[in-house]
Order: C-alpha cells, then structure tokens, then sequence
C-alpha cells in the first residue's frame, strides 16, 4: 500500500492499466491510504474524461498497455477503477467504520 502511496495518479498520460490495479489493491487494503487513493481517484478520472464530441464520455488511449485497445479498453478500465466498490467486497472485510450501512424495514 505504502508503495501505491508513493505513485500517485498522474492526470496527464495517465497509465489507465496501472490505476486500475492499484484502486483494487488498495480496495483490498482498505485503510487510510485507501481513502486517499479514491478521493484522488474519484476527482482525477472524470476531470479527464471527454466531455464533447464524438467521444464524450470516454476516455483518451493510455499509455503502455491498453494502446492496443484503444479508447474502448482505456474507457473500461476508467469506469471499473471508478466503480470497484459496487463490484467486490474487500477480501479481508472492511476496517473500521468502512462498512456498508444496512437498512432493515421494521415489520417485514
């Protein structure tokens, strides 16, 4: 985690690849440097996503690895680090106060 911490996101030339691996491991980790990571994260990707044209909604290729998927692997892998939460629970369950509220209906 410590080393996830010292490479943030980079919102220029972002490596989509890396980031999305390194928002489920810290997911996994959860933590302090967790929240970190996903407030970044959570202000940095939409800030890059285009937003007119025929490719608004999407996002640029990245660098190193998704370039031979183009724009549908680079978008992919934005929405998936953006939306890791709703996908997993964390393997080693939530730290803290990170877990999710549950709602019971009285009288069901």
């Amino acid at each position: 985690a410590q080393l996830l911490k010292n490479n943030p996101l980079r919102p220029v030339n972002p490596d989509l690849y890396y980031i999305y691996y390194a928002t489920l491991a810290l997911y996994q980790h959860q933590g302090p440097i967790w929240h970190d990571w996903n407030n970044r994260l959570k202000q940095t990707l939409p800030s890059i996503q285009n937003k007119t044209g025929k490719n608004a909604g999407s996002w640029d290729l990245s660098r190193l690895m998704t370039k031979g998927g183009g724009r549908v692997a680079s978008t992919t892998l934005a929405i998936l680090s953006l939306e890791v939460y709703y996908r997993i629970l964390p393997m080693y369950g939530f730290r803290g106060t990170d877990g999710p509220e549950i709602k019971v209906k009285q009288g069901e």
